[in-house]
C-alpha cells in the first residue's frame, strides 16, 4: 500500500489488523483487515463481489452510533483489484467522525481498508484515504 508520508506504522489502533497506520498531528487513522476467501467459505459465507462484502460488513458497523450516515457504495478496479468505497460518518460522546470504508477483493482474499478522522478533516483527507486504499496489493 502506498502511505501518506504524514502517517507512521503502529500496532494499537485494533489486534486483528494486518497493518495500521496513523498521524497524530493531522487525527489520520487506517486499519487493514484481511479474510481469506477460503476461510471465509468453510464459515459458510460467500461474497460474490467487493461490494457484497462491503455492504456485508457495514450493515451492522457502527449501528449503535448517534447520527450513523452511510453513503452510496462506489465501484472500481485498481491494481487489477476490484474495489468498493463507501463514506460513513457517525457522531458518539468522543465528537463527530468521518470513515471511508473500503473493500478490496484480490483473487485470494477480500481486505477491509478503514480509514478515519475527525468530521472536520474530511474534506482534506478523503482523497488520501481513498488513494491509500486503492494502491493495496497481495
Amino acid at each position: 500500500m502506498q502511505i501518506p508520508e504524514y502517517m507512521v506504522k503502529t500496532y494499537e489502533l485494533n489486534d486483528d489488523a494486518s497493518l495500521q497506520y496513523f498521524s497524530k498531528n493531522k487525527e489520520a487513522y487506517t486499519i487493514v483487515l484481511e479474510d481469506s476467501k477460503e476461510q471465509l467459505e468453510q464459515l459458510g459465507l460467500k461474497f460474490t463481489s467487493a461490494e457484497d462484502f462491503l455492504s456485508n460488513f457495514t450493515n451492522d458497523y457502527r449501528k449503535e452510533a448517534k447520527k450513523r450516515k452511510l453513503g452510496k457504495v462506489n465501484t472500481t478496479q485498481a491494481n487489477g483489484n476490484q474495489v468498493a468505497q463507501a463514506e460513513l460518518t457517525w457522531k458518539d460522546e468522543d465528537g463527530e467522525f468521518f470513515m471511508l470504508v473500503s473493500a478490496v477483493e484480490t483473487k485470494t482474499h477480500f481486505y477491509k481498508v478503514l480509514c478515519w478522522t475527525i468530521a472536520a478533516n474530511e474534506k482534506a483527507l478523503k482523497e488520501d484515504f481513498s488513494q491509500l486504499a486503492k494502491s493495496l496489493q497481495d
